[in-house]
């Protein structure tokens, strides 16, 4: 049997609706309109968000909630190369990141930049996927790396992007730059199930790099991330591939600088 009490909210309730439609049918029907329409972008947000796949936040709508609330403080600017010359942030990753660490000559990036869209994360390209087996040539690279800086790096599950994507990491042993060391713990290159990767460049090759086509900023770089920690455009050929594996190399000697120097 139901409540008495209940049945007489139910019915206040229903009184309350019936009278405000009536007495304001405007202002209701606004109402209405945009409480439809705010749970449309709901659902179609939440859907683009599980086609990124998995990586960092939940894979879940709580995952999607958290980078929701982020989007007040993420950047909109992540394919200037401006903020990179700004003598204001050079402080922060003296006394290398000014220095440039490529190998030559980047030349410009072929065609129109990759789909990535605006989620706070994970960040993910959604057109021009690389091959696996390119991706897999990337996560070789990753490794090969270390082998080449015992003491100075470690391969490792990723913290940013979670345990199943491995990840560049400053050794135990080597000393951990201090932008570094206060945002990603010493975390600085992994690559994506898509053929994009993350990497910390030097202020000036991560100009150098947004500008000729090939990056473009994390929208929280700068504000809980190194400004420099970017996204590089997943390697869609052998000669891209190449020209990923400088950014790869001068990425590891601006991150390792510091412990090379000590």
């Amino acid at each position: 049997m139901a409540d008495p009490s209940y049945s007489r909210l139910l019915t206040s309730c229903q009184q309350f609706i019936t009278d405000f439609f009536q007495r304001r049918p405007f202002l209701a029907t606004s109402a209405v309109g945009l409480s439809l329409a705010a749970v449309a972008h709901v659902v179609r947000s939440y859907r683009g968000f599980l086609a990124l796949g998995p990586g960092g936040l939940p894979y879940n709508f709580l995952g999607w909630a958290i980078q929701a609330a982020a989007q007040p403080i993420a950047r909109r600017d992540t394919r200037e190369s401006r903020p990179f010359a700004d003598p204001r942030v050079f402080a922060r990753y003296a006394p290398h990141g000014r220095t440039s660490f490529l190998d030559g000559e980047v030349s410009a990036r072929r065609g129109e930049r990759p789909d990535v869209p605006s989620y706070v994360a994970p960040q993910r390209q959604m057109t021009e996927h690389a091959d696996a087996s390119r991706i897999k040539a990337m996560k070789a690279e990753l490794a090969g790396s270390v082998g080449q800086h015992a003491e100075l790096l470690a391969l490792a599950p990723s913290g940013l992007e979670g345990p199943k994507h491995q990840a560049l990491w400053i050794g135990e042993a080597a000393g951990k730059p201090a932008y570094l060391a206060r945002s990603t713990k010493g975390e600085f290159a992994h690559v994506h199930p898509d053929g994009s990767s993350h990497l910390i460049l030097s202020l000036a090759d991560a100009e150098t790099a947004t500008a000729k086509g090939w990056v473009e900023r994390h929208m929280l770089s700068g504000v809980t991330l190194p400004l420099s920690y970017v996204l590089v455009y997943a390697p869609r050929d052998e000669e891209e591939f190449q020209v990923w594996k400088k950014l790869l190399a001068a990425s590891i000697a601006f991150n390792t600088a510091s412990s090379k120097a000590a």
